[in-house]
């Protein structure tokens, strides 16, 4: 598959893969979750690409090989430099390289984190996109910490923004053994705690994306594992009702809950269900 790097100017150095469709029919920015790196997204990528659409990936500002402290970013800024990536590829796309590319329909499409950090950016920029895509998006978490605790987060996060609060156990992304192991041994992964600056403007930004998403104007397609501990499927379902309420006639919001699915449901036991849920979306977005 042909590739092409792209400098994101005013990220202190973050890049964007292109990963070529050799048909293309759409164009995509994928977005990954919190602690991992755009390199765990092979077969995600392949799948889109076999489909014709062409993906534009990257390493968080802190994660994979991208610079900045180790997974110590707060929200604001992974979204700012999502927008920035965004503008990035379009800018390639309307160049004498792009071939054209500025007239393929745009996606945007993030996991976990990424799924808080795309949802936010298509809400502050949705123009230039066709549609948008949350995998176990990073809504509701740390269902399982106390309240107390919990609602201690954004002051926490304030004033020790470097405090591990918690620590994700690699056993609750995946039924399969050997991608456990694959995660768990991976160098690039973050292994350690979530800081609190990361921790508390996760929770904080989930919740205020809930209730902004009636103000959602595009086509969206939400999936969430039903057994899913870390971005518990209550966020989802609670999306799913709410957004795009303020418009009329709304936009279509598509809720797909797969039954036993655990956090990484693209490489979990359901993962054919997933990729099932995924085609037919786009199918039906793009023709």
């Amino acid at each position: 598959m042909r590739e092409t790097v792209i400098p994101v100017p005013g990220t202190s150095g973050l890049q964007a893969r292109l990963h070529h469709a050799d048909e293309p029919r759409a164009l995509l920015v994928l977005v990954h979750g919190f602690g991992e790196h755009s390199g765990r997204y092979g077969r995600t990528i392949r799948f889109l690409a076999d489909r014709g659409i062409t993906v534009a990936a990257y390493d968080l500002r802190g994660h994979g090989t991208a610079p900045g402290p180790r997974a110590r970013v707060d929200m604001e800024t992974h979204i700012r430099d999502n927008l920035a990536v965004r503008d990035a590829v379009l800018e390639w796309a309307r160049s004498d390289e792009g071939g054209g590319a500025e007239a393929l329909p745009r996606l945007l499409m993030g996991h976990s984190m990424g799924g808080l950090i795309a949802g936010e950016s298509a809400l502050r920029r949705p123009w230039d996109l066709k549609g948008l895509v949350l995998s176990s998006p990073g809504l509701v978490v740390g269902e399982g910490t106390p309240a107390p605790l919990r609602a201690l987060a954004p002051v926490i996060a304030r004033l020790l923004p470097f405090l591990p609060v918690e620590k994700l156990d690699p056993r609750e992304i995946s039924r399969v053994p050997e991608y456990v192991e694959d995660y768990s041994s991976d160098p690039l992964v973050h292994h350690k705690g979530v800081p609190a600056v990361s921790a508390g403007t996760m929770l904080a930004g989930g919740l205020k994306l809930i209730e902004r998403s009636r103000a959602l104007r595009l086509p969206t397609l939400v999936l969430n594992g039903s057994a899913d501990t870390i971005t518990s499927p209550t966020g989802s379902r609670r999306f799913a009702q709410v957004a795009g309420t303020d418009h009329d006639p709304r936009p279509e919001i598509t809720y797909r809950e797969i039954e036993g699915g655990l956090h990484e449901l693209f490489n979990d036991l359901c993962a054919d269900e997933a990729y099932e849920a995924l085609g037919e979306w786009l199918d039906a977005r793009l023709g």
